[in-house]
């Protein structure tokens, strides 16, 4: 079972613009990267984002949600909209006591962890040394400011790389593991 944050970001590490939007993404397409996150899905079992993860998927009118294969946690002091017929937990505490509940869960179904947003929750996850791997889509755009990938506590030591491969559309996939 690992615990993973996998992400697309631009070339100067952000995953959202200045106005905590992905339209700058969006405009790649996602059909090139469809079987990479085929492969990775099929291998999750607990989603874990923040509440502004939460809020912009519900602001996308989506027909389905598209988790329903998995169970999720949503990080939030807040009241939030439910999905029906969605295995969605909301909570709120220490980050590594609620790893552990996401840990127990994933083992019972034999799948790993993604830790889908933002870069604070990731970056949560991280600074309590939770964090397995890093698997990031880095697209060849500049954006100058917005919501950074992962805004540890501290610098970190230096990740090992695993694997790594170019896409057709100018974008780099690679895999980091978080060295203990």
């Amino acid at each position: 079972m690992k615990t993973q944050y996998y992400v697309a970001s631009s070339l100067d590490g952000f995953i959202a613009d200045r106005e905590n939007r992905i339209d700058w993404l969006m405009e790649f397409g996602m059909e090139e990267f469809s079987a990479d996150y085929a492969a990775f899905i099929e291998n999750i079992g607990v989603i874990v984002m923040g509440s502004r993860t939460y809020e912009f998927l519900l602001g996308e009118g989506l027909a389905e949600w598209p988790y329903a294969g998995q169970m999720c946690w949503v990080l939030t002091s807040r009241e939030l909209p439910r999905i029906e017929g969605a295995d969605i937990r909301f909570a709120r505490g220490d980050i590594t006591d609620l790893h552990r509940e996401w840990a127990a869960a994933a083992r019972d179904l034999g799948k790993d962890i993604w830790i889908v947003g933002g870069g604070d929750v990731a970056a949560q996850v991280y600074d309590a040394g939770l964090l397995d791997e890093l698997l990031i889509t880095i697209m060849p755009v500049v954006l100058g400011a917005g919501a950074p990938l992962l805004p540890t506590a501290a610098n970190s030591p230096v990740f090992e790389v695993v694997e790594t491969h170019a896409f057709s559309g100018g974008a780099l996939g690679a895999t980091y593991r978080t060295r203990r």
